[in-house]
């Protein structure tokens, strides 16, 4: 099921025709989605970052073709709608919770994936990703070292005020809970690993040099000079 929510803009400055957000089923919300003027037409784009090597990814996307079939046609039609009435006229009204049939979260299976940082130069200690139930990904999570501990950050867009707002994340407190402690329970784990393959490495680097040591012949002594007596 999909809750799609789409806002058009009135002053358009580029080739963006309105901004939509949606939520799939009870798992995750994405938002941040673009309507596009492009070269053959109208069309939808996932909401994206930029990385380091200029290359544009994803931030939250469809895991299969199909769903992202569904969600492009239900963005369109919605963008189509809304755009033929006044902005006043325009507007969504906050759907009840049904808990009814609601999946919890600890039987939504999750696709967890931590790449933590080998040396972090700020508080971003790994990124993340997350697949729930085979159906939608989140990415750019991150994992946040701070006074009061550890925690996960979804990925974040600012505004024109300044302020963050979260692009993609679970639908629920609950579910938002169980990715939260799914990536740092793998954060830590992948963290001991390593540092237990770094002491390794140490202890067998140690002990080889014992070894060569050992094995080594032992240095004759320096003949001495002849004095002028001799």
């Amino acid at each position: 099921m999909l809750d799609v929510r789409v806002y058009p803009l009135d002053d358009m400055k580029g080739n963006t025709f309105a901004f939509a957000s949606v939520a799939v089923d009870d798992l995750a919300a994405i938002r941040g989605i673009r309507v596009i003027n492009g070269e053959k037409g109208v069309f939808v784009a996932m909401p994206q970052s930029q990385d380091n090597t200029g290359l544009y990814h994803d931030i939250a996307f469809p895991l299969n073709g199909d769903l992202r079939k569904q969600i492009n046609a239900a963005v369109l039609e919605e963008y189509k709608k809304q755009a033929t009435l006044y902005h006043d006229q325009r507007g969504y009204v906050k759907q009840e919770q049904n808990s009814a049939g609601k999946r919890r979260a600890e039987d939504v299976k999750l696709d967890v994936k931590v790449h933590p940082i080998s040396e972090p130069k700020g508080d971003t200690l790994a990124f993340a990703s997350v697949g729930f139930e085979g159906t939608v990904a989140i990415r750019g999570i991150r994992v946040v070292n701070s006074d009061k501990g550890q925690f996960v950050s979804m990925p974040q867009s600012k505004d024109k005020d300044g302020v963050y707002h979260d692009v993609a994340f679970p639908l629920s407190g609950d579910l938002r809970k169980a990715v939260s402690n799914a990536i740092l329970s793998e954060f830590k784990q992948q963290t001991a690993t390593r540092k237990q393959s770094i002491n390794s490495k140490l202890t067998e680097s140690a002990e080889q040099s014992a070894r060569y040591t050992a094995s080594a012949p032992a240095k004759t002594a320096a003949k001495k000079a002849p004095g002028r007596g001799d």
